[in-house]
């Protein structure tokens, strides 16, 4: 998280958010104030005068857009891939089963919270029926399957589940209503702002950008005159992105997959950091950067125009590196024998990808309350952002962006995690990824600090980098670690690292 969680911060970050929330609130509170103490006088000079414009706006906007946006998104049904075969969702089921040390514990995460007494068999039935079957309940003829999977889980832990319906409600991430706050229009021309200076920033360091169709110019707010401007098009109609050529001889090029936020401004930095003659190639995600937009494809849609961008450039060798969200993408790079035959190596930082069969990250992000400050970061900045939740909530499917530990053992690979991440659970994710099981305990956690730390890394095989004291998103922020986690990513781009 960009704040930390003293109480300046959490000050700090509540003024923001009440400024872009209630911002034409504000505005008419202003006009109301300064008719009380100054009369028309004060309420006629200019500059009230844009006060009240501003406040009028911001009104309408949240009348005549954001409140039908709202109800359109509400309205809208999940999107998910062909169905699974029958053998797919077992094997799915119980490989999950086995990636699982508490089932108690487990089914009282994504009952969210719920005590074991309120959970019964057909509460059970209703995650499953979301989890493994894209689908609401009733169970219909699909019961007898479904009791042969909580039949396993008695068997598996040991546990007598009661038949029948408690008041527990499970988790279900693309059924659930979705949690939606205002912007206010300044909100996003701000974000217009930012966005520009991010593609002036990226060109003057020797970045090309590559446009979606000029057809789509009307279809992300704010308007981005690049999209008319730019003469280079992208191979993907939905997907835009920056690529620097690639000219080294000593380094392979770089893939980066950006996080849930405001798009690639937050990269600049490490981009910045990089040799200069290295190719990036920058992929923008604009559903998760605070974008009014559509929302991205399937999976498999996305993993073929993936590879229409890597051939359009052709990319052969590269490294992959993905940052929270962005680490979603992994999946596809790997299941796609082209993308995987061109991949190098791998860079994971703030991983939510990794155990996604536990309620660890879908409950962090859709339904834990937020108090320090870190937590209102979260739900404002990207949580309630009515593109990031829409996204996220209707057009995702966990299984087809899921990572498993061997699925990372085909290739070098990097995990970089930040022990007090606020998403991932970081000590089960080490656990899992050096031992192959979830049972951290605090000695672990003090081993780590030795047996995984910047001094012990080596780049050979699949190796974490555990962060002491570090949130999510933190280490691109620290003067100290950000160069660090650049050196990560040169070693394995460094032509003789690892597999060639």
């Amino acid at each position: 998280m960009l704040v930390g969680n003293s109480t300046f911060e959490w000050v700090l970050i509540q003024s923001y958010i009440y400024y872009f929330r209630y911002l034409g609130l504000l505005c008419i509170l202003y006009f109301y104030l300064a008719l009380s103490i100054g009369g028309v006088r004060v309420i006629a000079h200019p500059a009230s005068i844009v006060i009240e414009a501003i406040g009028a706006i911001e009104i309408l906007w949240y009348l005549f857009w954001f409140l039908p946006y709202r109800h359109y998104l509400q309205s809208r049904r999940a999107e998910f891939p062909s169905p699974s075969s029958r053998a797919q969702r077992k094997a799915l089921f119980t490989k999950a089963l086995v990636v699982n040390t508490d089932a108690k514990l487990y089914m009282m995460g994504w009952m969210c919270g719920a005590h074991l007494d309120e959970i019964r068999r057909e509460n059970i039935k209703d995650w499953l029926l979301w989890a493994l079957f894209d689908r609401e309940g009733p169970p219909g003829y699909d019961d007898a399957e479904l009791e042969e999977y909580v039949s396993q889980m008695e068997e598996k832990h040991g546990w007598t589940i009661e038949p029948g319906r408690g008041p527990a409600k499970p988790l279900r991430l693309n059924f659930d209503r979705l949690d939606i706050s205002h912007r206010s229009l300044m909100y996003y021309l701000v974000l217009g702002q930012l966005d520009f200076t991010t593609t002036i920033s990226l060109q003057l360091l020797g970045f090309k950008f590559y446009r979606q169709p000029r057809s789509a110019f009307f279809k992300s707010f704010p308007l981005r005159p690049m999209t008319l401007l730019a003469p280079s098009q992208s191979a993907a109609p939905n997907f835009s992105y920056f690529f620097r050529p690639h000219k080294s001889t000593k380094h392979r090029p770089i893939v980066l997959a950006h996080g849930v936020g405001i798009g690639l401004i937050a990269y600049l930095p490490l981009i910045m950091l990089l040799p200069k003659d290295v190719g990036i190639l920058a992929i923008e995600f604009l559903p998760v950067s605070s974008r009014i937009t559509t929302s991205l494809p399937l999976a498999i849609d996305m993993q073929r125009e993936f590879g229409d961008i890597i051939v359009q450039q052709d990319l052969k060798g590269f490294v992959f590196m993905g940052h929270s969200y962005g680490t979603f993408l992994t999946n596809q790079f790997l299941k796609s024998p082209l993308l995987a035959s061109r991949m190098h190596s791998i860079v994971l930082l703030d991983p939510v990808a990794l155990l996604l069969h536990l309620p660890d990250v879908a409950y962090n992000f859709t339904q834990r309350a937020p108090v320090a400050a870190g937590d209102w970061e979260l739900w404002y900045a990207a949580r309630s952002e009515p593109n990031i939740a829409f996204t996220l909530g209707r057009c995702f499917c966990w299984r087809e962006h899921v990572i498993w530990r061997e699925d990372l053992l085909s290739r070098k690979t990097t995990v970089i995690l930040g022990e007090k991440d606020i998403i991932v659970p970081a000590p089960s994710v080490a656990s899992y990824l050096t031992r192959g099981d979830l049972d951290a305990h605090w000695e672990d956690h003090e081993r780590w600090k030795t047996t995984c730390s910047w001094d012990s890394w080596t780049g050979s095989g699949l190796e974490i980098v555990f962060l002491e004291g570090y949130d999510h998103g933190q280490a691109f922020l620290s003067p100290t670690m950000l160069p660090k986690v650049v050196d990560v990513v040169k070693k394995h781009s460094e032509i003789g690292f690892g597999i060639k």
